[in-house]
């Protein structure tokens, strides 16, 4: 058996990103951009008024003798127009919030601090001296041409894509979706809409997997379930071989009938399978022809638990993302973990904040037939190699997994 870092670095040593594509801004959301973004232009364009109120020179709005200044009204600028007229000595513009600043004025004094006569809109009365550059946005104060304002290798988000928008970039540069291949295996394996008869079991790890694909960014489709002979995988890895990437679930123990193993030694080529962890031992790494596949235990909780610490890594590279894995924070186990296992135990554990720290609880029974120990996990508490328990209230540390990669 290896450990889990080395079974990640070896995973992860095998695959690159997939290639790019362009994409229109609208479909780019959750992708990778492939390449830096360089700003073409100032922006905002032009200095533009951040307030609705009056565009003056700042000189003007000094009182003489404790009186307001009064300024004579010369125009309006609404936002998309740019003023004819020049600010001179004197004389102010009403001025809506994103026009441009006219010429001849450096200040713009909000409608707040005027007063002015209803009756006669020609003149507006200054109750406060400001300064220059008073509610001026100045040009290119965000972005200056030239500026790289995205990196490749960024993921972009809604923010992003309201810069990308800004910035005028109609057609992105990314990292496509990875296509992945999703196969159940097992002769004991009926569909979610068939009736239970004895000896048979739902495909809940088909589903689980397609949303947990899903989740991680990729594009996933579950090939059904190939039965316990080799015929049967054959055809269903020929259908496979066509995408990205290929996760099975079961078939990789040590029984009679567990066939990937066999049929990847045939068809391609193991990497290694085994890792020193619970649950989850019996999984396997290589490639079927070119494709990557990874081979996931068949018990549900296995399958979940391995999928986040291998699966959503390798679809994460195979996106182009740098932060592949979940972070890792010390919590207090409040109930403690007294089950004891040579191998490094990944405990399903909801963790919350109290009182400045992390307290985390386990969920139930730890079985991984036991699919209800997921349902309220936000964490796996790691108790290291060698046989070890928690005491209640001792401290461990727990991969986070609703928290972004890091």
């Amino acid at each position: 058996m290896i450990s889990v870092e080395e079974a990640q670095e070896r995973m992860l040593a095998a695959i690159q990103p997939l290639p790019a594509i362009t994409v229109a801004l609208a479909e780019a959301a959750g992708l990778v951009l492939a390449e830096d973004i360089i700003a073409q232009e100032d922006l905002p364009p032009f200095a533009n008024s951040a307030m609705d109120g009056y565009a003056l020179r700042s000189v003007d709005t000094r009182m003489e003798n404790g009186r307001p200044a009064r300024l004579r009204v010369i125009g309006t600028i609404a936002a998309g127009y740019v003023a004819e007229q020049a600010i001179e000595p004197g004389t102010a513009m009403r001025i809506m919030t994103g026009a441009p600043v006219p010429r001849g004025a450096d200040a713009v004094i909000q409608i707040e601090l005027t007063r002015s006569d209803p009756s006669d809109s020609s003149w507006v009365e200054i109750l406060q001296e400001v300064a220059p550059g008073n509610n001026i946005r100045a040009a290119g104060e965000d972005i200056r041409r030239g500026q790289r304002v995205l990196s490749q290798g960024s993921e972009i988000g809604p923010w992003e894509i309201g810069v990308l928008a800004t910035v005028g970039q109609a057609r992105v540069k990314v990292i496509r979706r990875p296509r992945v291949a999703i196969v159940s295996t097992g002769d004991e394996i009926i569909d979610v809409g068939e009736p239970l008869q004895p000896g048979k079991i739902r495909n809940s790890n088909g589903y689980l997997l397609e949303a947990a694909v899903r989740r991680a960014g990729a594009e996933p489709q579950r090939l059904g379930v190939a039965r316990d002979t080799e015929e049967s995988l054959r055809q269903v890895f020929s259908q496979a071989m066509q995408h990205d990437l290929i996760i099975t679930s079961g078939g990789v123990s040590v029984g009679e009938f567990d066939l990937v193993k066999r049929i990847m030694n045939e068809q391609g080529v193991i990497d290694f399978w085994q890792i020193n962890m619970r649950p989850g031992k019996p999984l396997a790494f290589g490639r079927i022809g070119q494709v990557p596949l990874l081979g996931l235990p068949g018990n549900p909780v296995s399958a979940a638990v391995t999928f986040e610490l291998f699966g959503r890594p390798l679809i994460r590279k195979l996106l182009g993302h740098r932060r592949l894995h979940r972070p890792q924070v010390e919590v207090t186990v409040e109930d403690g973990v007294s089950e004891r296992t040579p191998r490094r135990h990944y405990v399903r554990a909801h963790v919350r904040r109290e009182q400045g720290r992390f307290v985390a609880r386990t969920t139930g029974h730890q079985g991984s037939h036991i699919t209800t120990s997921l349902l309220n996990a936000n964490a796996l508490v790691i108790v290291p190699e060698g046989g070890k328990i928690l005491k209640p209230g001792e401290t461990a540390q727990a991969l986070m997994l609703d928290w972004p990669e890091e």
